[in-house]
């Protein structure tokens, strides 16, 4: 139907979002994780269709002057060569971001971040094992080791993780070189009941609207793992999260975050393990993202 109130999505580099895929797993690989991320570009756009509505009464907010365009997936002739992919979607990123458009980009293993961040960027990582393990493959990045490994000097805040899954090493290496709030720490906040649709109603919404309250006036990047989601909500992952974030918290984490960041990328989904659930959901917080920005229905 040509009146069909749904989100529309564009071929090219023009829309207001332009979604880039990155359907490459050679960091999973590298850390001999369960591989199948580099279907989650494609797998993804089966679902992208079915999100909306453009008028949107949970929110009060319209999108339909919004244009939502796909450039497709990110190669090289040596798809094997993670750093030429991460050269390649750093230029691409560069170019959106120079036409004032926000770029979403869907992994392929979370290392594909490194080909977004750059010196004036402070990444927020939604995670739930943070990358900070010690290289072990010639410093080369991976989903373990991608911040330790990378030659850039990140800012970075790391969100939702389980610090039990840290040893001292590791947490010394977050408190002392970056920043994070982990799991433990969001379940302590006192959960509190909004009044109105601008207050935050989860103990993570509360915590990571702070931490962009903290961060105003810088330059934001938000990188999501879906493996920080909890298992039952989105199964569809190498390493699947029994006690993550629950829908309700990321929905309105990704909507917070629309509001005040430049770049998103999505990673972790693999549809090998489960399609049609996971998908839903990773379609739906790109919808929330765009959302935010949306103008207030009177």
């Amino acid at each position: 139907m040509l009146d069909d109130p749904r989100l529309k999505i564009v071929e090219g580099i023009d829309g207001d979002y332009v979604i880039i895929g990155f359907p490459h797993h050679l960091g999973a690989k590298r850390d001999n994780v369960r591989i199948g991320q580099d279907h989650g570009p494609d797998c993804l756009r089966r679902f992208l269709p079915r999100i909306g509505p453009l008028k949107n009464a949970e929110y009060m907010k319209d999108i339909s002057n919004f244009i939502i365009s796909d450039y497709g997936n990110i190669h090289v002739d040596d798809d094997q060569n993670l750093e030429k992919l991460l050269e390649k979607l750093n230029q691409k990123v560069q170019i959106i971001q120079n036409k004032n458009h926000t770029p979403i980009i869907i992994g392929g293993s979370k290392d594909c971040v490194f080909g977004v961040v750059s010196d004036d960027l402070h990444v927020i990582s939604i995670n739930h094992i943070p990358d900070i393990q010690i290289p072990y493959d010639g410093n080369k990045p991976s989903i373990n080791s991608g911040l330790r490994a990378s030659k850039s000097k990140i800012s970075i805040t790391y969100f939702g993780f389980d610090n039990s899954k840290l040893n001292q090493d590791e947490q010394n290496y977050i408190n002392e070189k970056c920043s994070g709030y982990s799991l433990q720490q969001i379940r302590q906040v006192q959960k509190i009941y909004h009044q109105d649709l601008t207050s935050q109603i989860t103990q993570a919404g509360i915590m990571f609207n702070q931490i962009l309250k903290n961060l105003q006036g810088k330059r934001i990047h938000i990188s999501v793992s879906l493996e920080a989601i909890d298992s039952a909500f989105c199964p569809g992952v190498s390493r699947p999260c029994v006690q993550g974030l629950s829908v309700e918290e990321i929905f309105e984490i990704i909507y917070l975050a629309g509001k005040h960041s430049v770049s998103l990328d999505i990673t972790d989904y693999n549809p090998t393990i489960e399609d049609y659930r996971t998908g839903f959901l990773l379609g739906n917080l790109i919808y929330y993202y765009i959302l935010s920005k949306g103008n207030d229905i009177n």
